[in-house]
Formats: C-alpha cells, structure tokens, sequence
C-alpha cells in the first residue's frame, strides 16, 4: 500500500441478525415483534426492547456497508448476535439454528467479501457437535474462527472436553471471540431497570470468561490459540495483577499454569470499545498495540461512532496505530 493512503480500517466487533434465522430453533425463536410500543427481539427467554434489529444496519447489508463508509471502516469480521447462542435448548434444535446462521453468514459475505468476513455460531453445549459444525463452517464456508459465549449449561470454557475445538482452531490459524450472552440471576443481574446486564454484566462475564482461559489452563494447554474477548477485555485488564499476585501467593492458583503468566495473557487479544481516550490509552500501554484491535459494537446500542478518530488521536508510533486499526486483525483472521 503507498505511504499516502491511509491504514486500512477493521471492525473486529460487528454483530450480525440475519433473517433466515427467524423461528430456526423451535420454540426459542428467535421472534421479532412488536406490540406497538417498540420493537422486541426474544431468543429463549430472552427479550430485548428499544433495540432497531431489523431494517437497520444490522440485518441489511446495504445499510451496513453505508454505515461502515460514514464511519471510516474498510472491513468487518461480522458475528453473530450474542443473544443467539441458545446453549440452553436441545442440541438438536441449536444444531439446526447454527448451521441455518453459519449458512446465512457465507451467503451475505458473498455479496462483497473485500469487505465482510464472519465467524461461526456453535452449539457449544455439545463438544463434539460443535467440533464438527466448526469444522464444517471453516472448511465448507469459509468463516474466519468461532464466536462464542463463556458458559455453556453446566460447562465452561477450561471443560477439557473443548480441547480438540480449541486445537482444531490453533492449527487453522484462526481465532476464537468471546463474547458473553444473556446472563443469568448468579451474576445478581436479575432483570431491573438499570439494564446491569448491559452496563456491567457483559463485562463482568468477559472477566469470568478470562479467568477460565487463564486460570483453568485453555490457553497454558494451546499454545497456539488466540483469542478474542471484546468490551476492551472485561475488567480483566485493569486486574491482573490480582492474576499475578495469586499465582504467586495462593496454593491454588500456584499449581495453574505451567508456562509464565505473561506467556499465556498474550494469547489473548482485546478489543478497544471502551467508549473513552484515557481508558483506551491505559488498555494498550498494559496490554501492548500488537493484541489491541478495533471494535466497534456495530449496530447496537452502544455502538462507539467515534472509535476510529479515537485510535488515531493516540501517542503511538504509527505502525502501533495501525496495527490496532487492522493489520493485528488482518493477521488475527487470516484476512
């Protein structure tokens, strides 16, 4: 690219609705409605109110690709939307959504693949199902890596049984996202009006799900996997040297980890939605530009307009501005 041509710009943080999806898994939904005081989105028991799904940018391409072009961004690896990950239903049924969805994906990317990318949606409730429709979607349909909540029913993310998913995906080269779902009452997030599950769970699930990649051992056992948690790393970044101090001081965390610490934490890329410039300047002094990539929360409610200015007003050399901006995720996903 000639020096006088900007960086390209890419939003690793773009969620996707895609209307073949409606009813695919059974009861569950999804089910777009409204009642005549808004729109409702309802997954499961799920439901979600205020927020413009349909005929907006986040179920239209061509909405989307105008919106991508009044905020500066060159390229989207588009995910799924988190209320979608139905790991509480019948294998059967999510199986059916998934593949409905990851089939969806391919089909919109097609339109314009210089410009869109997508992971896969996976029945994550079922080891080897979901190792079988990852496979599929990597190698049938092209997506780019898997995104995922971080608690699947009664298992979680260091479940030794995701093992061949996680190594399935480091010899690939690709990445897993980590993006929380609906959270549940052990979190307290039972449902107010204060909407805590959007202004504090999500990032209280990031750090859980981070401690689980950490602490139980996922990325110490894969040293080839990357991994992706969105919302600038949860709280995680701002705690870890509580990691630090209980590897070091605490009998149980002491016998985790078989590689350093700092070893495994650069496994893990985050992204930069943090919605202020001190924030993010902090983010990427302590986790470092080259595991720092753009993310936007394209499309839904706390979609961040200003995010790319925002990157490019940090004290960075510029190749640390551009790899936030999207050489780290050009290389992340295989782009």
């Amino acid at each position: 690219m000639p020096a006088s041509q900007p960086e390209p710009v890419i939003d690793t943080h773009a969620h996707v609705f895609l209307r073949e999806t409606l009813g695919a898994c059974g009861s569950a939904g999804p089910e777009l409605t409204d009642p005549g005081d808004g729109p409702v989105f309802r997954a499961g028991n799920y439901a979600i109110r205020g927020v413009h799904i349909d005929d907006s940018p986040m179920s239209h391409i061509d909405q989307r690709l105008a919106l991508m072009d009044r905020m500066g961004i060159d390229r989207q690896v588009m995910s799924p939307y988190p209320m979608l990950y139905f790991y509480d239903q019948p294998v059967t049924d999510a199986l059916r959504f998934c593949r409905i969805h990851n089939d969806a994906m391919a089909r919109a990317i097609s339109c314009c693949p210089q410009r869109l990318a997508g992971t896969a949606t996976l029945p994550m409730q079922s080891p080897d199902t979901a190792l079988a429709e990852l496979t599929r979607a990597i190698d049938d349909l092209g997506l780019r890596g898997a995104s995922i909540g971080g608690r699947f029913g009664e298992r979680t993310l260091d479940d030794p049984a995701y093992d061949p998913l996680w190594e399935t995906l480091a010899a690939r080269g690709l990445p897993a996202v980590v993006h929380p779902g609906p959270l549940d009452s052990s979190l307290r997030m039972v449902p107010r009006p204060w909407d805590l599950e959007l202004i504090i769970g999500f990032a209280a699930d990031e750090t859980l799900a981070v401690a689980h990649l950490v602490l139980g051992g996922v990325l110490d056992r894969h040293p080839g996997l990357r991994v992706v948690v969105p919302h600038g790393g949860g709280f995680a970044p701002y705690v870890r040297n509580r990691f630090e101090l209980a590897l070091d001081r605490r009998p149980g965390p002491k016998r985790c980890l078989r590689r350093s610490l700092e070893e495994v934490w650069d496994q893990m890329v985050f992204d930069c939605l943090v919605h202020d410039a001190p924030t993010l300047a902090y983010l990427v002094a302590v986790h470092g530009a080259p595991r720092v990539v753009l993310g936007t929360n394209f499309a839904a409610w706390d979609q961040d307009d200003h995010i790319v200015d925002r990157v490019r007003a940090l004290s960075l050399p510029p190749e640390d501005r551009a790899a936030i901006l999207g050489s780290n995720a050009a290389a992340l996903f295989r782009l």
